[in-house]
């Protein structure tokens, strides 16, 4: 196996395949970020602990179907996708209105009390009890305890939602919402959420959620942001490489570092020796991890334009830094996208030169909700 992009050796790999890396670099997209001061992610092993959960809860409701886990627990907030929640307890953002008013409220209620039971110190469920099922309450109430015994103590949580009412009558309504959870409670940054709500005397409350199989997703319009994000970085190519241009004002609209700083170093050397980087690729991306908020995974198998390569400006010379397209080149790209004064930016750039890969969709793309 090829060994990974390290960022000494990332500048040679960006000058192949689509500014990812050469025939030496693979794709390795991280499953996790443990950064000082940024969102907190629960430990492996309680990932495979909580994974658990969603068959034990399961199993005390009835109704599930094959293709979904009926549960308890859960949370929602709807938020602007150029923008994340900064919240690190009980952070609940809403910015966009659903078709009832009072059922977008009382979805923000549940899981403003589910965050906040979670983080309490006394495990009490009083908090849910005005915003959901007594059968809702005690799912919830199971998680959080199984969560403690695995070693999570209490949390604090970041929640955002981005819900859509699928259905909704006089009594009842139901919502379907990929909620992000910081740290979550599966492996999945991005939950899927099928929940009904009722009517009761003391107003909207949540009576039964459901996570359909699989349970990771990718909120619709926050998906559909960072790929024309990462679209804009290719569709901006002759902008800052035919010629090399360091000084765009483009650069930093499309890119955050690192990989910001390692293409700025690329157009300056490549301005020095009066080179010129050519060839569009024709993408294929789709969004397969969702790691925060701020923070998404693409995976691309792009085609190289097969007059793809380094070229010298005054002659117009086919350089040997860049490796000839042969016929029905695929290439396989990793792109970190990151949220950055309400742009989606790319941030890391890694893949592998003449990779067999399947254009998206693949299996391995999440669901938009």
């Amino acid at each position: 196996m090829a060994p990974v992009c390290s960022d000494t050796r990332r500048a040679r790999c960006v000058e192949f395949a689509g500014l990812l890396g050469a025939g030496s670099c693979r794709v390795n997209p991280r499953r996790r970020s443990n950064g000082s001061g940024g969102p907190s992610w629960p430990p492996s092993f309680v990932g495979a602990a909580l994974a658990a959960l969603l068959m034990l809860a399961a199993c005390s409701s009835s109704g599930a179907s094959n293709s979904t886990t009926t549960i308890s627990t859960l949370v929602s907030t709807t938020a602007d996708l150029t923008t994340s929640s900064t919240s690190t307890s009980i952070p609940v953002t809403t910015t966009t209105a659903l078709p009832s008013e009072d059922v977008s409220e009382a979805w923000d209620a549940y899981w403003n009390a589910w965050a906040e039971v979670r983080a309490a110190e006394d495990l009490d469920g009083s908090a849910l009890e005005s915003v959901a099922s007594s059968t809702v309450i005690d799912g919830a109430l199971a998680l959080f305890d199984r969560e403690r015994t695995s070693g999570l103590s209490t949390v604090e949580t970041e929640v955002v939602l981005h819900p859509t009412v699928t259905d909704l009558d006089a009594d009842s309504a139901t919502v379907e919402d990929c909620v992000l959870l910081v740290p979550s409670f599966t492996d999945n940054v991005g939950v899927w959420h099928q929940a009904d709500l009722v009517r009761t005397e003391k107003g909207w409350i949540v009576s039964s959620i459901r996570i359909p199989r699989g349970g990771a997703c990718v909120p619709r319009e926050m998906g559909e942001a960072a790929i024309a994000g990462y679209e804009a970085f290719y569709s901006g190519w002759e902008e800052f490489w035919d010629p090399a241009n360091p000084d765009s004002v483009l650069i930093e609209q499309v890119l955050a570092d690192p990989q910001l700083s390692i293409i700025v170093g690329l157009l300056g050397d490549h301005e020095t020796r009066g080179a010129a980087l050519r060839g569009q690729p024709t993408l294929h991306p789709e969004v397969i991890e969702v790691r925060s908020p701020t923070e998404i995974v693409i995976l691309n198998c792009l085609e190289p334009a097969v007059d793809y390569g380094l070229y010298d400006i005054d002659t117009g010379e086919r350089l040997d830094d860049v490796p000839a397209v042969r016929d029905e080149q695929r290439n396989l790209e990793s792109a970190v996208m990151t949220l950055e004064d309400g742009l989606w930016k790319v941030s890391d750039l890694q893949g592998q030169v003449d990779f067999a890969c399947e254009f998206a969709p693949t299996d391995r793309g999440l669901p938009s909700v």
